[in-house]
């Protein structure tokens, strides 16, 4: 029955985190492809002669394929229309997962909701669910292996090594951000544990990982590392407009991502801190360790919770770090690093409450609701009703998909650009388009320098280069006179989106 308690919480999260989609079920950007290349490997299995020719750069797709197979084992028309509950049910059992194990740990009922509401509020979590994406399976895998991982720290037992590497290995072959999160995660917890079981494990996983794959994951490996050396030549346009370049910082727009991007320019750290705001509570921890101070006596569990510590810290530096170091900036959004550390915080702050000096305790309480109303649920509800429910630049409209349709009618099957490069995942899932994207890595590497993050050339030059016949744009986006095209070329407008028929000079 105690757990019923925990199952309730987890319900009213994925209510939370459902219910700006009740009006706007068609929000997101990697959905698109996501879906559009699971329904590649549905038809692969019914024909294996069936090949993918929606790209039209020309590099294979090197990114981790486990969630596309998953999602490739349901009916197309179900995923289309019940795309906005994946995530939140993968987060649903993570969120669960976060109580039993609280629970698991201290027996008190408190500090597990404790737990479970700090994993709930982190406003990154919240926003991780908003779409469909790797990130939420990546996260609840992340855990599994960090649990397997806990398990070895508290018994010394190398039994568990055979579970580390089975999660590990599905990890790697889920997504990559994580895996440079559990890199971290890794060093911090070798040096502070003195023992190779954490390094063997990720070492292990990769190698399951390249032989359980047939050779697909080495693949998925050297894009990764190509990805990463594309953003270290391109870091400076993070934040750039694809037709304007970066803006200046005290530009102003009506799109809240872009306003959130200038915040996050201004002080990049504080897009790490804001994202998990209760990571303060492990920091009390550490320092309640570190000076001897008496605010919580030490707990029972005292390996685990110096584990779950190390963890939870070291992430969260680490996001602070990339943040804040130019140098280190290619190493991708700091807050994601921070959002892997989100499951052993919620558990450092179960540890806390049931160990809490008993004069304390109704200080910590109020302090715990302030930052848990200010600092998470607050913030979570104004971005998903900013980002998410009011948005029409990256959902699928009914505007947007009068557009898909004019593209499918064509006699012959358009050459599709997109103005913001977004546009084209939509486009490869509702349209029968070939759009100028890629699911390769290397396809960045290679061919985006022209036209992403910012246009280098005039287009004209880019519809030369592709034989591209077609531009989408999104007008809220960028104005016709801004590519130096006239009203001469619209083929359709709808609503804030614009197909024109354009023409290289391979047509003429």
């Amino acid at each position: 029955m105690i757990y019923l308690v925990g199952l309730f919480l987890s319900v009213a999260s994925f209510f939370l985190q459902t219910w700006p989609r009740f009006g706007n079920r068609y929000f997101g950007v990697d959905t698109w492809r996501h879906l559009a290349i699971a329904d590649y490997y549905r038809r692969k299995r019914r024909d294996p002669s069936a090949i993918f020719d929606r790209y039209l750069i020309p590099e294979p797709s090197d990114y981790p394929p486990m969630l596309r197979w998953l999602l490739s084992l349901f009916p197309r028309r179900l995923l289309e229309r019940s795309q906005w509950l994946v995530s939140p049910l993968f987060d649903f059992v993570h969120s669960f997962l976060v109580f039993i194990v609280a629970y698991s740990f201290t027996g008190n009922v408190w500090a597990s909701l404790s737990a479970q509401a700090a994993y709930i509020l982190a406003p990154i979590v919240v926003m991780a669910n908003s779409s469909l994406t790797t990130r939420p399976l990546a996260s609840l895998t992340f855990t599994a292996l960090i649990l397997t991982e806990l398990a070895f720290t508290a018994s010394g037992n190398w039994i568990w090594f055979p579970a580390s590497l089975v999660a590990g290995t599905v990890l790697f072959l889920t997504h990559r951000m994580s895996l440079q999160a559990l890199t971290v995660a890794t060093i911090a917890l070798s040096l502070f544990f003195l023992t190779p079981y954490y390094a063997l494990a990720f070492l292990g996983s990769w190698l399951l990982a390249i032989v359980v794959s047939g050779g697909l994951y080495w693949r998925v490996f050297k894009g990764h590392l190509a990805m990463l050396n594309w953003w270290r030549g391109n870091i400076h346009n993070r934040f750039a407009h694809q037709v304007r370049g970066l803006p200046k910082k005290s530009e102003e727009s009506a799109d809240p991502v872009f306003k959130i991007y200038q915040i996050v320019r201004r002080a990049p750290f504080l897009a790490v801190f804001s994202a998990n705001v209760f990571v303060v509570f492990a920091i009390l921890a550490a320092v309640n360790q570190s000076l001897d101070f008496v605010i919580a006596d030490p707990v029972i569990w005292q390996r685990e919770f110096n584990f779950l510590l190390v963890l939870s810290l070291s992430l969260v530096g680490a996001g602070i770090l990339i943040r804040q170091v130019k140098m280190l900036e290619f190493m991708g959004e700091g807050e994601r690093y921070g959002e892997y550390g989100v499951f052993p915080t919620g558990l450092v702050i179960a540890g806390l409450v049931s160990s809490i000096d008993s004069d304390r305790g109704a200080a910590f309480a109020v302090a715990f609701i302030v930052v848990a109303l200010l600092g998470g649920l607050a913030p979570a509800l104004f971005l998903q009703y900013r980002v998410v429910a009011r948005d029409i630049d990256r959902s699928v409209t009914t505007a947007l998909m009068r557009i898909m349709a004019e593209l499918s009618s064509l006699d012959q099957r358009a050459r599709l650009m997109t103005i913001p490069l977004g546009l084209s995942d939509p486009a490869l899932h509702f349209s029968n388009a070939r759009v100028l994207s890629t699911d390769s890595s290397f396809g960045h590497l290679h061919y985006y320098d022209d036209f992403f993050p910012v246009l280098q050339v005039p287009i004209i030059d880019i519809f030369d280069r592709w034989n591209i016949d077609h531009l989408l744009i999104n007008e809220n986006y960028v104005r016709l006179e801004e590519l130096g095209l006239d009203e001469s070329t619209v083929r359709l407008r709808s609503g804030n989106f614009c197909l024109l028929k354009v023409d290289s000079g391979k047509d003429q």
